[in-house]
């Protein structure tokens, strides 16, 4: 068995710190998460993911460069034993468990099942391509990968190799769920039924990645005690299995049980403070539970997030205000931990970078594409899902960052690890964009007629609203609401088309039609489309596609997210009296890009 914080020296427990280890771990930790914030609101500002100026944060204040430039003060604030450094270790620690926790919640499993046979299509086949030619490669040709033929202390080599190579497919396979969901909301295309897919198989792709995972660390625990071939078989079985009934418990019991509490939570609890404090507790106690029987605290993070975040009572709005709190703090400290860890410089090896970057973007491109296509999704859309699935970030670098921990690999491979996952971070979104960039753009007029919008909406409901524009949409079309109204809503169950700024996009893709169609509402009072900020929908934007024109629904939903993006153009049309005053208000916005 191993403890918490294995790392965490006896003597700090019972000793105090003195008041100069005190000054020194504050001004570690501001420092960290000064630099870290200032880098990453730069990096969004040059429109890159935070994280990649979170981690350049520790590569300053690291090895790399403090530690070039002033060996004495990188000593001095980033020491690598004493009070200090344990403290720092645990403070990593804490926050890449509360990284995990937030990548559970976005883990919704009622949205995968939904996708049914298509999100495990794109799942099952972008994970099994990575993982069997990282597997593959990783074993039969190991020092081509990168495996240090030097063992980790109490393993042999060849017990070393095959959780090396199992770790290469497993880090290959995995998908970063927060990137991917990111660029998607970016894009205005979550909601969009390609969007939906890539999430739903993302989320199966993490799921499963961090099982496989869990597995690969019981295998090297025993080893790494010194057990013999027959206590570490009996090892790993048993903590296999209590892995597996902690899922299990934790995904129905646990899962049943947050649902009665949470209502109850959030009725007679303060917000956001009651919430915050149950997620946080359940989350450290699923960790100590995991950590306890031998697999990393952040796998009893992430599946309790995951049973927290399927709670249907749990709002968007907490979800968001809990993924603020801890993405807005504890991130940036775990990432730019990274770079304190290692020599950026003296430890990079660029044909090991290449090897990896090669094999992780075309392995990942194949099985994305294939999953796709055998799903039946468009050429065009098989493409966008595959750049998307291309994506690893934070997840990826979590994962390599517990391997170097646990001596799985070395500095050289985690190096390549990190640049390999930034990278593909990069390239995922404009990616996405030039792949389904339309060749002959339309306006958002040209779908707009006067019969098409409704600007005083008596529906109070979801519900009642889709039931009231596809009267109008049907009346236009001569056709019987109650099949449009059907697809409509049964989309709307898989995923809620609230994508915030007070606007929602209800849409469906229907038989037999011949031209796209936007119908638009107006509600004064608002309506919930469960949105992820949490604000009422007062525009409520219709959307209906044909079945066998796919990327018109991508069209659509990128004209309603250009038109009205903006707060000045939503508060022209909620002010609208007419349907020529929306006119205007659209044209304006027009004149203005």
């Amino acid at each position: 068995m191993t403890h918490i914080l294995p790392g965490l020296s006896p003597t700090l427990a019972a000793g105090k710190f003195d008041p100069m280890e005190i000054t020194t771990g504050l001004l570690a930790v501001a420092a960290m998460l000064g630099l870290a914030r200032l880098l990453g609101e730069l990096s969004r500002a040059l429109k890159q993911p935070s994280i990649l100026g979170e981690i350049m944060a520790g590569v300053i204040l690291g090895p790399t460069i403090l530690g070039a430039i002033s060996p004495d003060t990188h000593a001095f604030l980033f020491p690598t034993e004493g009070p200090v450094a344990y403290a720092l270790e645990a403070l990593a620690t804490l926050s890449a468990i509360l990284l995990l926790l937030i990548a559970g919640l976005e883990v919704e499993l009622s949205t995968v099942w939904r996708q049914g046979v298509r999100a495990l299509s794109v799942a099952a086949v972008s994970m099994v391509i990575p993982f069997g030619v990282g597997f593959g490669l990783a074993f039969g040709l190991p020092a081509f990968m990168g495996y240090d033929t030097t063992p980790a202390p109490g393993m042999d080599a060849p017990h070393g190799v095959l959780p090396f190579a199992l770790f290469i497919g497993v880090a290959l396979s995995i998908t970063a769920l927060p990137v991917i969901a990111k660029i998607l909301l970016d894009l205005k295309l979550a909601k969009s039924e390609m969007g939906t897919v890539v999430i739903s198989a993302a989320m199966l792709n993490d799921l499963i990645g961090w099982m496989g995972f869990a597995v690969v660390l019981a295998m090297i625990a025993p080893a790494t005690a010194g057990a013999t071939d027959a206590d570490a078989a009996m090892q790993i079985g048993s903590t296999i299995g209590l892995t597996l009934l902690f899922i299990g418990l934790v995904l129905t019991v646990g899962g049943w049980a947050f649902s009665r509490a949470i209502p109850y939570i959030q009725a007679h609890g303060s917000w956001p403070g009651a919430m915050l404090g149950f997620v946080m507790t359940m989350a450290l106690l699923g960790a100590a539970f995991t950590e306890w029987i031998g697999i990393h605290a952040i796998f009893g993070a992430f599946i309790v997030g995951i049973a927290i975040g399927n709670c249907h009572h749990l709002r968007e709005k907490t979800r968001h205000t809990i993924h603020d709190f801890i993405g807005n703090v504890f991130a940036p400290l775990f990432f730019a931990s990274i770079g304190l860890q290692v020599d950026f410089v003296a430890a990079f090896d660029l044909q090991l970078v290449i090897v990896v970057m090669v094999v992780a973007v075309i392995t990942k491109l194949a099985g994305g594409y294939l999953g796709a296509k055998w799903a039946g999704m468009s050429q065009r859309e098989s493409g966008a899902v595959a750049v998307a699935m291309v994506a690893r970030g934070a997840m990826e670098i979590i994962l390599g960052q517990l391997a170097l921990s646990a001596g799985l690999i070395s500095e050289k491979l985690f190096i390549a690890i990190v640049i390999m996952a930034i990278a593909t971070s990069l390239i995922a979104g404009p990616g996405i964009e030039r792949l389904l960039a339309q060749k002959k753009p339309r306006t958002l007029r040209a779908f707009l007629s006067e019969k098409r919008v409704a600007l005083s909406m008596r529906a109070r409901t979801s519900r009642e609203a889709i039931r009231e524009l596809v009267a109008v949409a049907a009346a236009e079309l001569d056709r019987e609401p109650g099949p449009i109204e059907a697809a409509v809503w049964a989309r709307e169950q898989i995923v809620p088309t609230g994508i915030g700024d007070e606007i929602a996009v209800p849409h469906a893709r229907l038989p037999d039609l011949d031209e796209p169609m936007i119908v638009i509402g107006r509600s004064n009072a608002g309506i919930d489309f469960n949105s992820p900020d949490g604000e009422d929908a007062q525009l409520i934007c219709l959307l209906l596609t044909p079945l066998d024109d796919p990327t018109a629904q991508l069209e659509l939903l990128s004209l309603v997210s250009a038109n009205f993006s903006d707060a000045k153009t939503r508060a022209e049309v909620l002010r609208a009296e007419r349907y020529t005053d929306l006119l205007a208000a659209l044209n304006i916005k027009a004149e203005e890009a």
